[in-house]
This record gives C-alpha cells, sequence and structure tokens, in this order.
C-alpha cells in the first residue's frame, strides 16, 4: 500500500472520529435536546415525542379543572367523585391497560364519566367490547404528512397539518384510522364520528357507554411536543378538547409502558436508550467505542488481505440413483423382465411419494388418494389411473411392450405436474 494511500486512510479516520463526536458528544445535561426522539409519551418529557405540552394546555385551557397523574393501575389511582364528570385521560403509542384496569375503567364511565384514549394499539379486552372484528379494528396509509379535521360544523371547515417529523427530518409514517361500521353499538349506546383525516376516513370517535362516553383517537402522535409546537397542531388539540364535556382530568402516565423487569417505567425513572446514546453518556466507554472502531478499521486494511493460497472448491457428489434406476430398466427389457421392472417402478414411485410428501402405504385406497391429489394438486383420476394400471399389471404373468409404455406415460405426467 502506498504512503499517500495510508495517509487519505488516516486522515478518514480523524473525520470520522470528529463526526462521531459531534454528533454524539461526550457531555450530556438534562435540558430539551432534538436527538432524543424517544417516543415516552410522557406529560413531563419535554422532548419530541413527550406530552409536556398537552399536559400545560390541560392545565391552562380553564375547562377540566385541578389536573391528577395516575401512577399506579387505574383500580388503585381512579377516582370517582359523586355529581362530577371525572375525565380518564390516556395519551401512548400502546396502552397497556390490564382486563382488570379496563373493567374498573368502563364501570367508570358508565357512571357517567368520561374516557379519552389516544392510542395506536388498545388493550383486547377493551377491543372486544366496543368493535365488531377485533383483528382489523383499525387500517392505516404510509404518508409523510395528513390534514385532520372535524366533523361538527362549527369546526368543518378548518383543516390541520400534521407532518411526521423523526430526527429533525420529515419522513413517512403509518397514519391509523377507524375501520368504518366496526363500531359495536349495543342497548341505548351510539357511536360518532368527531374527526377524519385527509382522504375522509375516521380518526377520532365517541362512543356512549350508559350514562358516560368513551372518546377514542387514533393517532397520540398529534399529541407530541413535535406536533404541538406548531400552530396547527396547538389549534388542533385545543378544538379537540372542546369536544370533550368540562371536568377533572387524571392523566394516566402509568400504563404507558409496560410493567415488568425487562422494561424501566417512563415515569420517575430515565427511558430506555439506544445503546449509542448508553455509550456517548460515558467518555470511558465512548473512547473505548472509538479506540475498537479505529483498530477494526486499520486491521481491515492492514491484515485484512487472504493470508493462504486459494483453496480450490470440492465438486459435490453426484446423485446417480436415477442413472441407475434408467441403467436397471433398461436391463429388464432386454432381457424381457416386465414384471420386475413394473415392480422397480412402483417401489420407485412409492419411495418418490414418501420422500416429498411424507405418505406412505401398501394398500392405496380412495383416502390415501385424495390426500396424495390435495398435496401434489394432480387430479385424483390421474392418481388413481397410475395404481388402478400397478394393480392391474401385477397380476399378469405377460405384459406388453403398450401396457408398459402407457404406465410410464401415466407415471410421468404425474411428475411434470406435481407440485
Amino acid at each position: 500500500m502506498s504512503k499517500k494511500v495510508k495517509i487519505g486512510l488516516i486522515g478518514c479516520i480523524v473525520v470520522l472520529l470528529i463526526v462521531l463526536i459531534y454528533f454524539f458528544g461526550l457531555k450530556r445535561d438534562n435540558s430539551y435536546v432534538t436527538d432524543n426522539w424517544i417516543e415516552t409519551y410522557s406529560p413531563q418529557d419535554k422532548g419530541p415525542y413527550g406530552t409536556y405540552v398537552m399536559k400545560e394546555l390541560l392545565d391552562t385551557v380553564g375547562l377540566f379543572g385541578d389536573f391528577i397523574e395516575l401512577d399506579s393501575e387505574i383500580e388503585e389511582s381512579l377516582t370517582d367523585i359523586k355529581d362530577e364528570n371525572d375525565i380518564y385521560f390516556f395519551v401512548g403509542k400502546n396502552s397497556y391497560i390490564s382486563d382488570d384496569s379496563v373493567d374498573e375503567l368502563e364501570g367508570f364511565v358508565y357512571n357517567g364519566n368520561t374516557a379519552f384514549i389516544a392510542a395506536e394499539k388498545m388493550p383486547e379486552f377493551l377491543n372486544d367490547f366496543f368493535f365488531l372484528d377485533t383483528k382489523r379494528i383499525y387500517e392505516f396509509e404510509a404518508d409523510s404528512m395528513q390534514y385532520f379535521g372535524f366533523e361538527h360544523k362549527k369546526y368543518k371547515t378548518k383543516t390541520y397539518k400534521f407532518e411526521y417529523i423523526y430526527n429533525n427530518k420529515r419522513k413517512k409514517k403509518k397514519w391509523l384510522y377507524f375501520k368504518e361500521n366496526n363500531f359495536d353499538v349495543w342497548d341505548n349506546n351510539e357511536a360518532f364520528i368527531l374527526g377524519r383525516n385527509s382522504k375522509g376516513k375516521a380518526n377520532f370517535i365517541r362512543i356512549s357507554y350508559g350514562e358516560g362516553a368513551f372518546f377514542f383517537h387514533t393517532n397520540p402522535y398529534a399529541f407530541t411536543n413535535v406536533s404541538m409546537l406548531k400552530d396547527d397542531g396547538f389549534t388542533y388539540a385545543e378544538t379537540m378538547l372542546k369536544h370533550i364535556p368540562p371536568g377533572k382530568v387524571q392523566w394516566d402516565k402509568y400504563n404507558i409502558n409496560r410493567h415488568n423487569n425487562s422494561e424501566s417505567s417512563v415515569n420517575g425513572e430515565e427511558p430506555k436508550r439506544s445503546i449509542l446514546e448508553f455509550i456517548f453518556k460515558s467518555v470511558a466507554l465512548t473512547w473505548a467505542f472509538v479506540i475498537l472502531i479505529i483498530g477494526a478499521f486499520l486491521y481491515a486494511v492492514f491484515k485484512g488481505k487472504r493470508m493462504q493460497n486459494i483453496v480450490k472448491p470440492i465438486d459435490s457428489k453426484e446423485n446417480t440413483s436415477l442413472r441407475y434406476i434408467d441403467t436397471i430398466s433398461s436391463l429388464y427389457l432386454q432381457e424381457s423382465k416386465h414384471g420386475k421392472l413394473i415392480r422397480l417402478k412402483e417401489k420407485t414411485f412409492m419411495n418418490y411419494l414418501a420422500e416429498h410428501y411424507y405418505l406412505m402405504t401398501t394398500n392405496p385406497d380412495e383416502k390415501f388418494i385424495e390426500k396424495l391429489s390435495e398435496k401434489s394438486q394432480v387430479r385424483k383420476d390421474r392418481i388413481n389411473d397410475i395404481f388402478s394400471m400397478f394393480s392391474y399389471l401385477r397380476d399378469q404373468t405377460s405384459v406388453s411392450d403398450e401396457s408398459l409404455i402407457e404406465l410410464h406415460r401415466r407415471i410421468e405426467y404425474f411428475y411434470k405436474k406435481c407440485k
């Protein structure tokens, strides 16, 4: 390798090192940073995918009184104040409410309260209660931008623009919407479509239940900081809240995440970071990572050459079984031993069925032929012709060449048509 090439490689390594330090940094503080794109949906998170701005809106809009945060299971923390409209409020990518909590929430709403849930995935127990086809509650469109609007005549003339932003760039995402006519409305309950996206698909609905109502929204992204820091996003959220009857908001931040040993809670703890973020939080790990990258690169350049002569490939062994069968067949034909040839063909055919379709029998009855036809996609009458001719020729003391040729033709047809 020439001296100029080595200098160029070292220069590239230095540039790579500078880029790594620039993008990930050696120091971090607790202030708002735009390179933390973790979808926390936490009301305390001021990052792009937190919901701090939405919380502040609820605190200041003047319709919902004091703001309460739920830090434990619903059945332990949700309160129902008599003669007041209490509002259960949830915004998250997935809702991890347990079945017991769903029971509690249904009773809470039935008694005259309100539940607002903005999520891309809701608990199955709740889905079974409100949707006819639980496997296809949502449909989606992949796009980088959508316009949302409302059905109420007072707000119908205005639409609100939403762009999906990740790592400070606009990218495509799946914008979910409800599959219409899939709402399970029973007794005196009613379902209303309150909002639609730019394609006219329902993404905001109200389902009355008992004396209260559930509000469902398919796009929690609309209520994250990155959306609400724009005029359209903030105004949309403000208008959406006007559809909900005033009351006391109880924001469920406990069920944003699953609660097990493998995942830390977003509430009160630092959210889970990517591997690179964890490495670059520590100066020692950062330099260890950089040295590892440089060492691996230098090894690939200077020691990555072939260290031995090329080993010639060994030809794979040829399967000569079919050639052997053809040879034996020709010998039997020359000696006019048609009976032996028929038995050989039958044995070869049955071995083929056992190897390819895992079907074995000594008496191919109607059930066996039907199963073979289903697996091979060859008509039953064609398969039946083969076994009928085997049975017929097996009992003959003398077999003509024409019969042998006909048997061969039927078997070849099967081999060509089978799947």
